[in-house]
């Protein structure tokens, strides 16, 4: 096999994850099976997370307060600690991304901020700063989806969380019922998922 050519060699047949691969590792010639390739890639280059939270979140008009999840939807290396910390495994650059559904009972438009902390700390530049109109009538509130995203340099064990202030205690972050008629599916109060792009 060693005067054989690369290009003389027969097609390989679909892999099972079994075959061993020759490697060099700290000068020392070795072999590993081809499925570590998979689990090295995964856990070094491709981890994510994904949560939503079905409560009501009421925040507050003084005190920042960070969102909180209690619904894993998929999960491969990245955790979620204490409800709000979503934390990576490795260090790499993260795609962090967050929905929020808004309820607004006060009689006339309000203002919602929203922005991030790495480790307790505000970043810089993160605040978005939404509007949602005043309620429909007494007692009938207005609602507003919205969201965006960041691209965050994070190291190993870091944790980043969401937070928000708003103008009026009439502001909640809330989830609703599924309906039957019209049929429509339930709807989390807020939604963050987390993917590593580099």
């Amino acid at each position: 096999m060693a005067d054989t050519k690369i290009s003389a060699m027969a097609s390989a047949t679909a892999l099972t994850g079994t075959e061993l691969v020759p490697l060099v590792q700290g000068g020392v010639n070795v072999q590993t099976p081809s499925s570590a390739f998979s689990t090295l890639f995964r856990t070094t280059y491709s981890n994510f997370g994904a949560w939503q939270d079905t409560t009501t979140q009421t925040g507050s008009t003084t005190t920042p307060t960070a969102m909180t999840f209690d619904t894993a939807d998929a999960l491969d290396g990245i955790t979620l600690v204490s409800g709000s910390r979503i934390t990576v495994p490795v260090t790499g650059v993260y795609n962090l991304q967050w929905s929020g559904q808004f309820e607004n009972l006060d009689n006339g438009s309000q203002d919602i901020w929203v922005w991030v902390r790495i480790n307790g700390t505000d970043l810089v530049g993160s605040t978005g700063l939404i509007s949602i109109p005043s309620r429909k009538s007494v007692g009938v509130p207005s609602h507003i989806v919205t969201g965006w995203n960041y691209f965050l340099n994070m190291t190993a064990s870091q944790y980043v969380e969401l937070y928000w202030l708003k103008e009026t205690s009439g502001i909640l972050l809330i989830p609703y019922a599924a309906s039957v008629s019209p049929p429509y599916p339930s709807t989390a109060s807020v939604i963050a998922t987390i993917a590593q792009v580099g």
